[in-house]
């Protein structure tokens, strides 16, 4: 007797259709969960570009702000050099399928070095109506 080792064609067409079954029932899954993710990680993306801006404000003794750009879906760190604004960085543009509006004076947010910031909230919104807000509050900055 010969001991065979291996797998049959037909013992690999049933594991092949097997995992093709699997993939198909996760996709509508897996589709339906983006919108959320974008949303969570756009949220902590502005969240911590303003963290860095305010400890870069502190540190540097400069008050730096965070330009907003709603239209375009983007934001922009930057920091005054006594009158003069000066990009810290590139443009950040958020997730597709995620908007946003903040309530801040000229959609900017400013840091100073004596750790006040101006109050307002980031409101963001995905494509399924979830939301999240940043708010800004004293020397806070909360994720709601």
């Amino acid at each position: 007797m010969k001991n065979q080792k291996g797998v049959t064609l037909l013992e690999l067409i049933i594991v092949m259709v097997i995992i093709a079954i699997g993939a198909t029932l996760m996709a509508p899954g897996i589709s339906s969960w983006i919108p959320i993710y974008r949303l969570k990680s756009t949220t902590r993306d502005i969240a911590s570009t303003m963290r860095i801006a305010q400890m870069k404000a502190i540190s540097n003794n400069l008050s730096y702000q965070i330009t907003f750009d709603p239209p375009n879906r983007s934001y922009i760190l930057q920091y005054d050099t006594g009158g003069i604004i000066v990009n810290d960085g590139d443009v950040q543009v958020i997730s597709s399928g995620v908007q946003f509006n903040t309530t801040f004076a000229g959609n900017i947010a400013i840091f100073r070095p004596d750790l006040t910031i101006t109050g307002g909230d980031v409101n963001l919104t995905n494509t399924k109506g979830s939301q999240k807000t940043i708010r800004l509050a004293g020397r806070r900055i909360r994720i709601e």
